[in-house]
């Protein structure tokens, strides 16, 4: 009587997945192939940066409902003065027919500086480092169904770039992780305030992963 051998060719193709897994490269984050707006949106979070003024002296930043997403050119006699601080600011005189003593009767519309810098709130870096422990649970499962049968090598990349998507993500809505926003980002977007990645959802749903093979 004839016996079929199935262990060696399990075991081998057993191998064969687990010298492919380890050929394969997960790359979690914002790709390349993403919008440019959304790449530079991510970079300027996840390490920070300075906007300096370009083509004038200072960058005029919006501080009132009125102003926001304006520039100086929409308000008709808008003029600036300088604080005793030192900071310079574009006001208007308000609209009314009986003027105030004292500085009642002007609306702040900008800021002047001459740089912003926006702190680093690194989501990708830092959400990696928050749930490496729990990554590396999901390798390890995934390696175990692989050893099992139950599971290819590319299944198993998948699971886990969608898994570290997901924690990434998760991440990213916790507010305790990152800075509150200043009081004019929450007068803008005063529902999303303890949240300061996500406004509209966009950054956080552009974040994906790619499976590679080297």
């Amino acid at each position: 009587m004839k016996t079929k051998d199935e262990v060696i060719p399990f075991l081998k193709k057993v191998r064969d997945e687990m010298e492919l897994l380890g050929r394969l490269r997960i790359k979690v984050g914002i790709q390349g192939d993403a919008d440019s707006d959304i790449l530079t949106i991510a970079r300027v979070h996840e390490y920070g940066a300075t906007i300096t003024a370009k083509s004038a002296k200072n960058l005029c930043i919006p501080i009132n409902k009125q102003s926001y997403d304006k520039s100086p050119r929409d308000f008709p006699g808008l003029f600036f003065i300088t604080s005793e601080a030192g900071y310079v600011f574009g006001v208007v005189e308000k609209q009314r027919k009986r003027k105030k003593k004292g500085g009642d009767d002007l609306v702040f519309l900008f800021l002047l500086l001459p740089s912003v810098t926006i702190p680093e709130r690194s989501f990708i870096r830092a959400g990696y480092d928050a749930n490496k422990d729990r990554l590396t649970e999901i390798v390890q499962a995934e390696v175990a169904e692989i050893y099992q049968g139950r599971q290819t090598a590319r299944g198993a990349a998948e699971w886990i770039g969608g898994k570290a998507v997901e924690l990434i993500q998760q991440y990213m809505e916790e507010a305790s992780h990152f800075a509150p926003k200043g009081s004019i980002q929450r007068d803008r977007a005063p529902s999303y305030a303890d949240k300061p990645l996500i406004v509209t959802g966009r950054l956080r749903n552009s974040i994906t992963f790619k499976v590679e093979e080297s």
